[in-house]
């Protein structure tokens, strides 16, 4: 089980990193209940890549190298706690001096965890738009089933909307193409311009119908709206750990929190409302 990290140090002629990581990364894997003597830790560790920069003078007239250095570190099977141990590895090899910063990218740990959530995810939002289609497909029944938004705020973000002929070679409609937080703007009414009124008054002769048309939600069935409505309140834990997931970064403590409390009552809504059409 190999990560990957970037050190940033301002570095004397000399110092050697490859033994402040040894002796960090023993002291992280002993601190978590692993027996050090049991692990080759100068065999765990490799330095890959090495940049200098430039050269400065410190307070004490000692020249220190600006550098940046490339490490690996490799795990045996048998060490415990290994998410704990890079954490706390990083976190004790930032504040060593000379070392400035640290960054770890390749870390399978994680890439494991996002596969997990990612999956959840796609569950999530494929059941998600497939409610959502069941109810605006009812809204639509006369109209046309690829433009399923025609009378909603939230629009697909993509800069070219999908086009009819690409949605229907793919089976899809404009749903695949909103995020998780346009979702909460589901089921409010676009902005009525010009032209749009102008349709409405030439095909409708009194003011109540008039006035019922131009106030209207695009999802008049009371029971779909409570859906949508309910559907606002959840989104935006996911939404942020979509964002964690879409981007390979580890989400906060509080993140993960939310999206814990919120998934098993989006998937409860959801599935209660696919559960009265089922046959």
């Amino acid at each position: 089980m190999m990560f990957q990290f970037l050190v940033s140090c301002r570095m004397a002629l000399g110092w050697d990193i490859k033994k402040t990581l040894v002796e960090q990364l023993a002291k992280a894997v002993e601190d978590n209940l692993n027996e050090v003597d049991d692990y080759d830790f100068d065999g765990m560790v490799r330095i890959t890549h090495r940049r200098d920069g430039n050269a400065c003078a410190d307070e004490d007239g000692e020249v220190l190298s600006h550098t940046i250095i490339g490490a690996s570190i490799e795990f045996p099977e048998e060490v415990a706690q290994v998410e704990t141990v890079v954490s706390d590895f990083a976190s004790a090899l930032s504040e060593t001096h000379p070392i400035v910063c640290v960054f770890k990218f390749e870390d399978p740990l994680l890439r494991e965890r996002i596969a997990n959530w990612a999956a959840e995810i796609f569950d999530i939002e494929m059941k998600l738009r497939r409610v959502l289609s069941l109810i605006y497909l009812d809204v639509h029944q006369d109209r046309d089933p690829l433009n399923l938004l025609v009378d909603e705020r939230a629009k697909p973000t993509t800069k070219d909307s999908p086009k009819p002929d690409q949605m229907r070679a793919a089976a899809e409609n404009q749903f695949f193409y909103l995020t998780f937080g346009q979702y909460i703007n589901l089921n409010q009414r676009a902005d009525i311009n010009l032209n749009t009124l102008l349709g409405i008054l030439q095909t409708i002769t009194d003011f109540e119908t008039f006035r019922a048309e131009i106030t209207r939600t695009p999802v008049p069935n009371e029971d779909d709206a409570i859906l949508i409505a309910g559907l606002k309140e959840r989104m935006d834990a996911i939404e942020k750990m979509r964002n964690c997931v879409a981007h390979n970064r580890r989400p906060t403590k509080a993140v993960i929190e939310n999206y814990e409390n919120v998934r098993p009552l989006v998937e409860k809504l959801l599935d209660e409302y696919l559960l009265r059409f089922q046959v």
